[in-house]
């Protein structure tokens, strides 16, 4: 298996901004060229403070900002598109459905999940694989991931979080970890198996968000 380190730029975060933070990063590597601010990306994402921060809008962001965008994950996004209550309430417990309905505008996601698929952007209905993250890596794209941050360290508990995968050798995958609450890693090291655990600990959907320059 042959190694992949690619030379990314690490974008702290403040807070709660992992999301914006793992977008910056991918724009600093990919288009070194320009300077995005913090609140320029938090708009990029759809970031409001204390609410959910789905990807559709950051990744037909990316599109337009002339990026290559892959999209995958075990999530039926068309069932979210004509009824994302109803389609929530099949896949999350009550704890997790009643955090989405009062942190999500649902309707607004759903309505900019359309546009993605819509607009013929990649996506498939799948878990993904480290053989995926290996595969975009070698053919130089960057890939995000949603994941429990507790899982990354060894602890208890549940942390929805994002990561951007940088790097990969035979032992695991070296990421940028944008963590505010734990303290920001970049470069940080974690096994194929910690990985794993993390990854299926957000849901168990595998999400798995790719960008590369054309």
């Amino acid at each position: 298996m042959s190694n992949v380190l690619l030379p990314v730029p690490f974008v702290e975060n403040p807070d709660d901004r992992c999301v914006p933070a793992v977008m910056g990063m991918v724009l600093a590597y990919f288009m070194p060229e320009r300077h995005f601010s913090m609140q320029e990306l938090e708009s990029l994402c759809g970031y409001i403070k204390g609410q959910g921060t789905w990807k559709a809008l950051s990744m037909l962001n990316m599109a337009r900002l002339g990026l290559q965008t892959h999209w995958i994950e075990d999530f039926d996004h068309e069932q979210f598109i004509a009824d994302p209550k109803a389609y929530l309430r099949t896949i999350l417990d009550d704890e997790a459905y009643e955090w989405q309905v009062r942190h999500s505008n649902l309707e607004l996601e759903a309505a900019r999940m359309k546009e993605y698929i819509g607009k013929g952007l990649p996506l498939e209905q799948r878990q993904s694989t480290a053989d995926d993250i290996r595969h975009f890596l070698r053919d130089g794209w960057l890939v995000h991931l949603e994941v429990n941050a507790m899982a990354l360290y060894d602890k208890p508990g549940y942390d929805g979080h994002s990561i951007l995968v940088i790097g990969f050798d035979e032992d695991g995958v070296v990421i940028h970890n944008p963590d505010g609450g734990h303290g920001n890693r970049p470069s940080q090291h974690v096994s194929w198996e910690q990985l794993d655990r993390a990854w299926k600990e957000f849901g168990g959907s595998y999400s798995l968000y790719a960008f590369r320059r054309d």
